[in-house]
């Protein structure tokens, strides 16, 4: 009957990619591309969705995209790695996607949010983001709304999307929950809320969260002001990269904020944005050399770091270097410059 001759095509074909699999995990078998390709595209055809979603991968990023998903690393003949085809992944995400398969559908809105291989469509994207429903897809479908991308903007449906994602662990998600909740986006301004979801963001080590928690104690915004737990937040903030928090910890210590007033403490911190290229730092290392604070004064580097900020369009770096050329402090009196 037709039914048993569908059934036995479908495990026919899960059969052929559980095979495929092997000759890339090498699982009682030796890596063999070739074969995995040939047994991967054989089970696709035969209509199974997650053979046809890595076929999509393989066409969309190449070996190195096969390689980030099954977490292996790959050997293949060169002709493998000139097959990137956005063409041919649309065409098996899409397949893949009619059988409802989540990640499939993610990848089509992806291709349209990013326009790669196509012209950028948020209607397309914010179709197939809402169809896919994981935990990125809903943070997508959030931020599509936030930022009003091909829809009329709408906050409260912003916060609907990022809640189903930020309950299904999305850092991201409760981190821009956090921001709407303290700005008052689509909601009353709730800093309760917003702090909420900052610590459930800061929990997946989300530096933005930390750093926005820590601004909160620092001003007292929904808890106490406190110094000491703000510092600790941002430097963890810090520690995880966050170029604003490495600027914040300087600022704490030139202050005396919840630590000693430490003007070398401060240097250091405020040299480690510099040199990232973090444009607040560079101005306050500016004003460190140029003020004298915890080092000789140094007109010449405070010059230099104010041009590096001034170069990002930083206001402060920009009166500050003026006031310098008024005042010829390392350089030529010079009012027009100035």
């Amino acid at each position: 009957s037709e039914n048993e001759i569908y059934e036995f095509n479908k495990i026919d074909a899960y059969n052929k990619l559980k095979e495929a699999i092997s000759y890339i995990s090498g699982e009682n078998v030796e890596q063999n591309f070739k074969q995995f390709m040939i047994l991967c595209k054989t089970s696709a055809l035969q209509g199974n969705s997650h053979a046809q979603y890595i076929m999509g991968i393989f066409y969309e990023e190449g070996i190195l995209g096969l390689e980030r998903y099954f977490e292996s690393k790959i050997e293949a003949d060169e002709k493998y790695y000139e097959m990137i085809n956005y063409q041919k992944a649309l065409q098996w995400y899409k397949k893949s996607a009619m059988e409802n398969y989540k990640d499939a559908q993610y990848a089509i809105a992806n291709m349209y949010f990013k326009g790669i291989g196509v012209d950028v469509d948020y209607e397309k994207a914010l179709y197939y983001f809402k169809s896919s429903k994981t935990e990125y897809a809903c943070f997508y479908v959030g931020y599509i709304y936030e930022k009003g991308l091909g829809v009329e903007q709408d906050y409260k449906t912003a916060i609907k999307w990022y809640e189903k994602s930020a309950q299904e662990g999305n850092s991201n998600s409760a981190y821009n929950l956090g921001v709407m909740y303290k700005m008052g986006q689509g909601t009353e301004v709730d800093f309760e809320k917003a702090i909420s979801w900052y610590e459930k963001a800061a929990e997946k080590n989300n530096e933005n969260a930390i750093c926005n928690l820590a601004m909160m104690y620092r001003f007292g915004e929904g808890v106490e002001v406190d110094y000491e737990k703000s510092m600790e937040l941002y430097k963890k903030a810090a520690e995880l990269g966050s170029e604003s928090a490495i600027c914040q910890v300087g600022y704490m210590y030139n202050q005396g904020l919840g630590v000693e007033q430490d003007y070398e403490k401060a240097r250091e911190w405020y040299e480690k944005g510099a040199i990232l290229g973090y444009p607040d730092a560079q101005c306050n290392l500016g004003y460190i050399y140029q003020e004298g604070l915890g080092v000789e004064v140094n007109y010449q580097e405070a010059i230099k770091w104010y041009e590096k900020a001034i170069e990002q369009n930083e206001s402060i770096a920009k009166s500050n270097l003026a006031e310098m050329y008024i005042f010829g402090h390392g350089v030529e009196v010079d009012c027009k410059k100035a």
